[in-house]
């Protein structure tokens, strides 16, 4: 996923928001942040882009196969009702490690590279703790000019 989530020029912002209105045609909102659950010390790199009633329904019928190093879900915001499909991907710690060294320092470490190509896989436990977390995160984060529906607790960390 972290491939096919790049922005066009190279550059690595964590956050992209693309609401916006083109010639008046009202363009899909798609964000690309980090996230960390409050309860969790892994890192995931979350992907969502706003879906049609129709793509939904589209993507459920097709039986879309929900591979083990990528979590999908689909989310509706309560104050607007828009529909979000979101991906989620494990970010290993030795990735992060890396990327670190390589932006602030300006070396690169090379670890076990049969380590680094094997994907971290989610468990069913990670899902529903992430999806939990990050439901309660996206109400806030998808319409931030409405009031929150919830006192949410700092932890939960859009990085």
């Amino acid at each position: 996923m972290s491939a096919s989530h790049n922005t066009q020029n190279g550059n690595d912002n964590a956050v992209q928001d693309a609401s916006a209105s083109r010639e008046g045609i009202l363009v899909p909102q798609e964000s690309l942040f980090y996230f960390r659950p409050n309860n969790d010390f892994q890192i995931y790199l979350v992907f969502c882009k706003e879906i049609t009633s129709n793509e939904l329904i589209a993507e459920l019928s097709y039986n879309y196969l929900n591979a083990n190093e990528i979590f999908v879900f689909y989310f509706q915001h309560p104050y607007d009702q828009r529909i979000y499909h979101v991906d989620c991907e494990m970010i290993s710690h030795s990735a992060i490690v890396q990327h670190l060294n390589l932006n602030f320092f300006g070396i690169e470490l090379r670890h076990n590279d049969q380590q680094q190509q094997q994907p971290l896989e989610f468990t069913y436990d990670h899902k529903q703790n992430l999806e939990f977390h990050l439901r309660r995160s996206l109400v806030d984060y998808l319409a931030p000019n409405q009031p929150s529906t919830s006192q949410q607790d700092n932890n939960n960390q859009l990085v």
